[in-house]
């Protein structure tokens, strides 16, 4: 049997400071004994990261600053098998980096205790660069 070529599983955007996990499938084929993961800027196509893990799990892990908040990225990925052969690229992914948002909330009733079945909050919203909501939900 030969490779197969990898499904790379979308991202939704994420903090770039933090450590990613990109999680890929394998439909049939040689086992995998390990993986690349390519990210290159959107923009620019040139490569950002390129890196291989030597692992069973169908996961890569993208260390905490590794990419840059505020940019446009696509990922694709291969595999290897224990013979060294390769698998075509996975269909690209594109995604986002933001800084993680603020929310404040700045007039909380004394002793943090709503005393009512409901409450109008006054909550101001932050995201350095500048992506608006689309929703949200306090509970």
């Amino acid at each position: 049997m030969a490779l197969t070529t990898p499904i790379l599983y979308t991202v939704s955007a994420f903090d770039a400071t933090q450590e990613q996990v990109f999680n890929f499938n394998i439909l049939g084929g040689n086992q995998a004994v390990a993986h690349t993961l390519t990210i290159k800027n959107n923009a620019t196509l040139s490569t950002v990261y390129s890196a291989t893990q030597t692992t069973f799990k169908f996961e890569h892990t993208l260390p905490a600053n590794a990419l840059t908040n505020g940019t446009y990225y696509q990922a694709t990925l291969t595999t290897k098998d224990a013979q060294g052969n390769e698998s075509n690229a996975s269909v690209p992914i594109q995604f986002y980096c933001y800084s993680q948002p603020s929310f404040e909330i700045s007039n909380m009733p004394t002793g943090n205790i709503v005393t009512n079945s409901s409450y109008a909050f006054t909550v101001t919203y932050n995201q350095a660069q500048g992506e608006t909501l689309n929703a949200y939900v306090f509970n």
